[in-house]
């Protein structure tokens, strides 16, 4: 499936989302000292944000019932809604570590949950078009976070 078939507005806010990204990759390699510090702070911030709603995808499918037989036990089981929460749990911890290890973190959780992600379109628990469209975005977010960890590196 390519991007051209997706649902346009996913598309356009989709990849809009990773503006904040791409600024704060920029900003954390061309601003002062001081100035970069604060441009990672908010990048990370945005991560975790992020982390939190990619999570939050999956408690609202499971609260529609995709990929079961729509009723409610089917879909509200505990590894489902589990893993729904522990994006923005790892993106608190990413927050309050100091940036090395956030950021590390980050990039695990953006990765985990793409493979997450992957899993549950095989199991009919998300859209196929879903991960047509995640794996470009998460390859990205993980780049900037990955400019960011080498710069804060030298």
């Amino acid at each position: 499936m390519t991007l051209a078939q997706l649902p346009r507005p996913a598309v356009v806010l989709g990849f809009a989302g990773l503006l904040p990204f791409i600024a704060g990759s920029l900003a954390v390699w061309i601003l002062p000292r001081g100035w970069s510090d604060y441009a990672l702070f908010i990048q990370v911030a945005y991560a975790a944000v992020i982390l939190s709603f990619l999570g939050a995808i999956h408690w609202g499918l499971a609260l529609a019932g995709t990929g079961t037989d729509g009723s409610d036990r089917a879909a509200m089981t505990w590894s489902r809604l589990g893993w729904s929460v522990v994006p923005a749990l790892l993106g608190w911890f990413a927050l309050v570590m100091t940036p090395l290890p956030g950021l590390i973190l980050l990039i695990l959780a953006f990765f985990g949950l793409l493979q997450g992600d992957v899993l549950a379109v095989r199991r009919g628990q998300a859209p196929a078009w879903y991960i047509a469209m995640r794996r470009p975005l998460t390859a990205t977010v993980i780049l900037c976070l990955g400019l960011s960890l080498i710069r804060i590196l030298l």
